[in-house]
């Protein structure tokens, strides 16, 4: 690169010498001009230019940009606030809305909310926000897991029917007070009670997904029902949507009749026609590498005309989407590989857009009197009495205990977006005034909110006694990594560590997603990716494995730290890896995990193929004598050489370790700022304690280390470390 610059620079010189010289003759010769003529007054041409930038801001992609820049901004930011208060990201979304809307922006700076959203900006947003939802719905559509439905179908149907035929009586019931006082009459009373009816018995079946799979739930009984009863409910109160709409769209009587006909004929021909057709592409393309852009084109359209088709029909295009989502193939790859390309378009870029709008729509500042904050308070009691009561009555008399019948009732009861999807349509309908609309936001935002803090406060009522905990002499390692192909070397490396006569050693590995936006479906897939090579490592060499998987939006050491205060390991094996602002491979996660683990903590960084031929102890005294209990417990075969580089004053602790355990180490000076020696050193072990020493004394060796395990000593005595200086006594 360095020896072609002078050509680069030569040429880029001729080329604006031949440039200028053209343009001068060409203008003087063409145009009677002359070329600096075309060079602008600063004094002169500077408002000019700052006025013609301002122009270009407020065309109509200039605003569109500006608002989905800001958008995304806000609604990220809220959302990320909220995964740490361990909420639902989509309420953190939803209150961006609010925040950028009259009810908040509007109302300390409207100058600011008409800049960023003028009135005639709106058409855009609203119509691009459509789109997001038509992904989304065919997204939803495509969770719905058919044999899931089927084999929990018995209890799931009983609970899902009472869970929505309570709150669609109670909602008809509070809509006979509400119609006269705060309808906005452009509806009739029918239409205006169905509509209620179904708002309440609405639940936000990804929400609840989504929780169900970061609570850990997703394979207990209680788990499976509350997502079948959960999918079960949202498309019947989808079909019920539908109707109300045909309902109100059509008018008259007869004409509803029609368009609830032309629905019925079109959900036959979509489960019973095209489904079928569907599924045998599903069976054809079963991999990634078969799923080609004509196939997903080919699905694409698919859903649009599902959606257009419901559009013209009278039903709206959210339910075709939706419908076109559930007759997708049940192949999980074929899924996933359709979800992975929608859903980030769907959930980051276009669904924030619908945030807003409903945001816009909301106006909290109309709820400006004691009897109308009655009325929300109302609706919102209304909410969580039916769904949660009915929901938890239809478990007990399932026999279901109460502890499974409570939690039901709190995860039935998160409404989520679907219910905003349901009061969008509604408001656009007319059936809704401003004041229901953003009393009904208000609602969803309070149902959503209550899942979490009403699940752990079950939880903490039902909690068994902690059992007295009983010395034994089997041990336990756990091993926690981000990269599946690191999970390998950790069991290798723990297995190298663990003494040959603790056959009964359990060995635990754990994986934190940090995402907690995935379908079960999907997390299914998931998990079989993160753990299949340290499975196949297992099954190599023949240790029983148990695995822990979860989903977190919030911290992901803490989760690390509960597992481990929940599993009681010996030591805990960690996958080193760098943090985005800082190179210090001890540092972010890792660090706080050190600073609160009681037990011992191994961070290895892989930096070659592993084997264990050869190790190297960097020793820095009495600190550093956990690395000779680890080095110890390591070199099981004569064939292993194990060196140590020590510091002054610290050869004399190296002999007494010696002559207690037999562990004799041959110890190396000069050699070891020998780049070649390094080179011929498998392992590294290092304190986590000394390593900033290290990295400081010798910096230009660093580059040369192969792979590190860093050493950290945990407050708890090791009782596998123990059993090792024993075993290699004897």
């Amino acid at each position: 690169m360095k020896k072609h610059l002078p050509l680069y620079f030569s040429l880029t010189f001729l080329a604006i010498i031949v440039f200028w010289i053209v343009i001068f003759l060409g203008n003087r010769n063409f145009s009677g001009g002359h070329i600096f003529e075309y060079i602008p007054d600063l004094r002169n041409g500077t408002g000019t230019f700052f006025r013609e930038l301002f122009s270009n801001l407020h065309n109509t992609l200039g605003i569109l940009l500006m608002q989905i820049i800001v958008i995304i901004l806000v609604a990220r930011l809220m959302g990320f606030l909220f995964q740490k208060m361990e909420q639902p990201v989509v309420i953190g979304e939803i209150l961006a809305g609010i925040l950028l809307g009259p009810s908040v922006l509007g109302l300390v700076s409207p100058a600011t909310m008409h800049f960023i959203f003028p009135a005639e900006s709106l058409g855009n947003l609203y119509l691009l926000s459509q789109v997001g939802l038509i992904l989304f719905m065919f997204v939803i559509g495509m969770e719905l897991d058919w044999e899931s439905l089927k084999k929990s179908a018995k209890d799931a149907v009983l609970i899902s029917y009472t869970g929505l035929i309570f709150p669609f009586i109670l909602g008809i019931l509070l809509s006979y007070f509400m119609y006269g006082i705060l309808s906005p009459g452009k509806s009739s009373f029918i239409a205006f009670a169905l509509f209620m009816g179904t708002a309440m018995c609405i639940t936000a079946f990804p929400v609840l997904a989504r929780i169900v799979q970061e609570k850990q739930l997703t394979r207990s009984p209680v788990g499976k029902i509350a997502i079948t009863a959960a999918a079960i409910g949202d498309a019947a109160a989808w079909c019920i949507l539908a109707i109300v709409i045909a309902f109100v769209r059509a008018g008259a009587f007869t004409n509803a009749f029609i368009t609830i006909s032309l629905t019925i004929l079109y959900v036959v021909v979509m489960l019973f026609v095209i489904r079928p057709f569907i599924q045998r592409i599903g069976a054809i393309y079963t991999t990634r590498e078969n799923v080609s852009k004509p196939v997903v084109a080919f699905v694409f359209l698919l859903m649009l005309t599902s959606a257009f088709v419901s559009e013209v029909i009278g039903i709206h295009a959210l339910f075709g989407a939706f419908m076109a989502g559930v007759i997708m193939p049940n192949n999980l790859n074929f899924k996933q590989v359709i979800t992975e390309k929608l859903q980030d378009l769907a959930l980051v870029l276009l669904l924030p857009l619908f945030f807003v709008e409903t945001g816009l729509r909301t106006e909290i500042g109309l709820i400006n009197s004691p009897f109308l904050w009655l009325v929300c308070a109302a609706i919102t009691g209304v909410a969580i009495l039916g769904k949660f009561g009915g929901t938890l009555l239809a478990s007990r008399y399932a026999g279901l205990s109460w502890n499974y019948s409570l939690t039901l009732g709190v995860l039935m009861n998160s409404k989520g977006l679907m219910e905003l999807v349901v009061i969008n349509i509604g408001y656009e309908l007319g059936i809704l005034s401003t004041e229901i609309y953003s009393m009904l936001v208000i609602m969803t935002l309070v149902t959503t909110f209550i899942t979490g803090p009403g699940l752990s406060l079950i939880k903490y009522f039902s909690r068994e006694r902690p059992a007295r905990e009983v010395l034994s002499e089997t041990g336990k390692v756990l091993l926690s990594f981000a990269n599946p192909r690191m999970g390998s070397s950790l069991l290798k490396i723990s297995r190298a560590i663990v003494p040959n006569l603790l056959t009964e050693t359990a060995f635990v590995a754990m994986h934190i997603s940090p995402r907690t936006d995935i379908s079960p479906s999907d997390a299914a897939v998931f998990e079989k990716e993160s753990f299949a090579p340290i499975m196949k490592t297992a099954g190599n060499l023949k240790i029983p494995l148990r695995t822990i998987y979860k989903s977190t939006g919030g911290d992901i050491a803490a989760e690390i730290v509960t597992i481990c205060r929940t599993e009681k390991p010996d030591f805990l094996m960690l996958g080193g890896a760098y943090s985005i602002f800082s190179s210090d491979l001890l540092g972010g996660i890792i660090r706080k995990i050190l600073n609160e683990v009681d037990c011992d903590i191994l961070v290895f960084s892989e930096r070659q193929k592993f084997q264990l031929d050869s190790m190297l102890l960097i020793f820095f005294g009495e600190d550093d004598e956990l690395l000779l209990h680890y080095a110890c417990n390591m070199k099981k075969e004569t064939y292993q050489k194990c060196y140590v580089f020590p510091a002054e004053n610290s050869i004399e602790i190296i002999e007494s370790f010696r002559k207690k355990t037999g562990f004799a180490p041959e110890i190396v000076k000069s050699r070891f700022t020998d780049p070649s020696f390094l080179e011929s050193i498998d392992l590294i072990l290092v304190s986590a304690y000394n390593w900033k020493r290290v990295e400081v004394t010798y910096p230009s060796l660093v580059k040369h280390f192969p792979s590190l395990l860093y050493v950290h000593k945990g407050s708890k005595p090791n009782r596998l470390l123990m059993h090792g200086e024993r075993n290699h006594e004897t």
